[in-house]
């Protein structure tokens, strides 16, 4: 490849993976995104002969000038002053790539890329960073060392000629069309370098202290998802059941996470008030109790139903017997977090803020704008039938008045329905199964929306339409069992997941959204349980399925874990993460270390109990030790072996007299000759410098021409003297 174009290669290719870096994200938009490679292609060719910058030059300065007004005006307007600044650095990227002249545009444009670089970081937390950050690691090495060169040549680089000391001007456009300059082990040794700067640069960032969550403060907008707000209208879970993008992914064992095994509903949002089709979180619903427990390295937030505060040995008795989820939850415009089935216990590795603890329907709420890791313990087991049956009908303390109330447009027949479902019934359980499975029975399971026009959505559901998706299957059965006295109140969040079984996660994804209710026992345990109860057909309900096992399914998922490695390790790496990380690695070492101390042992033992054997190995060890080294020796030289290279007179009597130069200000350093320097002594003027000079022709003479000659080296300590005694009278003179 010619010097010329390895160079243009390089520096687009390092320009290229910095703007991917800032665009992969989508943060920038589709527009920005493909005008900025549009226009990257264009100033690949956007070059003399084709063009001619001098007439081009008012046009790009009147471009730029409007792109900037536009930018203040629009940043003030929407204070996006984060992706406005970007969009300008994109904008002045592609102008710098159009007026490419000499080096200091070349040296422009790799300013430009770093900075790009720098805003992807904020704007880009996909995978898609790690490999262009990767990528514009290698190619900056490249570019900036092709760059170095041609600089060089640009400015008339003097090539030395050691036979005859000469120079001569080398034509600078020749040597950026040789294809010699630069080749495959040039790319290769670089690149490998580079690779080696980006691992020893990731072991430095994976030690390095962390720091605080507001150090390095995040915001990414949000995935904007229906269900999850304080209001939520019917209808809403319909138009994303399809969607996949992945919401949270949550490590818990393969017990409850493999692909056979029942699918765990993930709790987020909880409403208590129901009216014109619409359920919302009323004040009367009582506030969640809670224990805080507070540490240097995480908040623990135990999450109670009824009854007393926990202590710290009752709360890590509840966390034994609870299963633990580790969750990684994508940004969302809800500040709600999300816990298997009835979630008891919250870890989060950063303070947990008072205001966080105002939750009520036992919610669990954390203020977060970008990918939150939190744990989370569950109470997954739902009591038995028999002690479910033997609920009482009230619970001292308990608002039951909150969680049956129905607003006055419920229908007659809604609540006549509801009786002659469970005529002749007498426990509250026998009720509730009787309500799930009638609705299981008699109405079907649909995504396509009909809008009730002035009916109550409900009473359309149940009477007229028939068909509806979860949403309206649990607002059913809450407003039927409240109309029997039964506490209900309506919960969304998510069922499910893609089971990754490279990592040992569920990927929960957007289209895994779902609605169900919670029923209160009261009396059951003690004070009392909320038990889940999902009236949706089971057949209808998990739309995007498990997860396949083709090609294609696989690779998705493989595809995933990468992301998911990118966010525990990079994007939320914090001090919980780095600890645990350290105690893995340190349990690595001492099972390694442990493993060669066993080995050691085995092998002293066997050698001890086989000594005969053992003896014999070692001293034929020995003795071919021995005769390979006797070998090497033999096929070396005799000069080798046997000479040893000793300085001649002169050269005793030149460096002898080096020291006295560096004194006088003349100093020698590693990387000039002798002849360097008497020139450099020539051109500055100074005293004996031609003495020097001829000393150091009868130098090399000794030195590199094997010359021993007596009257030589009588002239080199006459030189020697009246070198000392030139320099010694200009120090009397000055």
């Amino acid at each position: 490849m010619r010097f010329a174009v390895a160079h243009k290669v390089t520096t687009y290719l390092m320009v290229g993976c910095a703007l991917f870096g800032l665009v992969g994200g989508g943060a920038l938009g589709p527009v920005v995104t493909f005008g900025a490679m549009f226009g990257l292609v264009v100033s690949w060719f956007w070059e003399p002969p084709r063009i001619r910058y001098e007439r081009w030059a008012w046009v790009w300065t009147t471009l730029s000038l409007l792109a900037m007004v536009y930018g203040l005006i629009t940043a003030i307007a929407t204070s996006d002053y984060l992706g406005i600044a970007a969009t300008f650095l994109v904008w002045l990227t592609i102008t710098k790539a159009c007026n490419r002249r000499n080096a200091r545009d070349w040296q422009q444009m790799y300013l430009l890329a770093f900075l790009m670089l720098i805003a992807g970081s904020v704007l880009n937390p996909d995978l898609t960073y790690g490999l262009c950050f990767l990528g514009y690691v290698i190619a900056a090495t490249w570019a900036l060392t092709l760059f170095h060169l041609r600089r060089e040549m640009e400015d008339n680089l003097l090539v030395k000629h050691a036979a005859d000391r000469a120079s001569e001007r080398v034509e600078v456009r020749r040597i950026l069309d040789s294809r010699r300059i630069v080749g495959g082990r040039f790319f290769f040794g670089t690149g490998m370098l580079s690779i080696g700067v980006f691992v020893m640069s990731a072991v430095v960032f994976l030690a390095l202290p962390r720091v605080g969550i507001g150090f390095f403060l995040k915001s990414q907008r949000g995935l904007t998802l229906a269900g999850f707000s304080d209001g939520v209208k019917l209808g809403g879970h319909g138009v994303i059941k399809l969607d996949s993008t992945v919401v949270m992914r949550v490590e818990v064992e393969s017990k409850y996470g493999s692909r056979s095994a029942p699918q765990l509903h993930w709790r987020g949002v909880a409403f208590d008030r129901y009216r014109d089709g619409q359920w919302s979180r009323s004040w009367n619903a009582p506030t969640t109790k809670q224990t805080l427990e507070q540490s240097k390295t995480r908040d623990r937030l135990v999450l109670l139903w009824t009854g007393p505060m926990l202590t710290v040995s009752e709360i890590e008795a509840l966390a034994g017997r609870s299963v633990k989820q580790s969750v990684w939850l994508e940004p969302l415009d809800s500040d709600v977090l999300f816990g298997a089935s009835n979630p008891r216990i919250v870890e989060y590795g950063h303070t947990i803020r008072r205001r966080n603890l105002l939750q009520r329907n036992d919610e669990m709420r954390l203020e977060h704008g970008s990918t939150v890791h939190y744990t989370v313990y569950s109470d997954i087991d739902t009591p038995s039938v028999e002690e479910l049956r033997g609920a009482t009908t009230k619970q001292q303390g308990f608002p039951a008045h909150v969680y049956t109330q129905l607003p006055p447009e419920i229908t007659p027949r809604t609540r006549e329905l509801a009786k002659r479902i469970t005529a002749g019934l007498t426990t509250q359980y026998d009720k509730v199964v009787a309500i799930q499975n009638w609705l299981r029975e008699n109405l079907t399971y649909t995504l396509k929306l009909e809008e009730p026009g002035e009916q109550e959505p409900v009473d359309f559901f149940l009477f007229d339409r028939k068909q509806g998706h979860c949403e309206y299957f649990a607002s059913a059965f809450a407003i039927l069992a409240r109309a029997l006295d039964i506490p209900t109140r309506n919960v969304n969040g998510f069922l499910g997941g893609e089971w990754n079984e490279y990592q040992g996660y569920v990927a929960v994804r957007a289209g895994d959204a779902h609605s169900w209710d919670e029923v209160f026992y009261p009396g059951v345990r003690g004070d009392g349980v909320w038990v889940t109860v999902d009236p949706t057909p089971p057949g209808n309900i998990d739309q995007l399925g498990r997860g396949g096992s083709g090609v294609g399914a696989r690779l998705g998922r493989i595809l995933d874990t990468l992301r998911f490695q990118w966010t525990k390790w990079v994007i939320e790496y914090d001090l919980v993460s780095q600890i645990g990380l350290f105690k893995s690695v340190g349990g690595a070492i001492k099972s390694a270390a442990r493993w060669v101390k066993d080995g050691v042992v085995w092998l002293f033992d066997l050698a001890v109990d086989n000594w005969p054997i053992s003896s014999l190995l070692g001293g034929a060890l020995v003795v071919v030790a021995i005769r390979r080294r006797r070998k090497r020796r033999r096929n070396l030289p005799p000069a080798v072996l046997h000479t040893r290279r000793e300085r001649s007179t002169v050269g005793d009597i030149y460096h002898r007299l080096g020291r006295v130069l560096a004194k006088a200000g003349y100093p020698r350093g590693s990387a000039v000759t002798p002849r360097e320097l008497a020139e450099r002594m020539r051109e500055h003027g100074a005293p004996a410098a031609a003495e020097v000079a001829e000393l150091t022709e009868l130098y090399y003479a000794a030195e590199w021409g094997a010359r021993r000659d007596p009257v030589a080296e009588a002239r080199a300590e006459q030189l020697a003297r009246q070198i000392r005694e030139l320099l010694a009278n200009r120090r009397k003179a000055a």
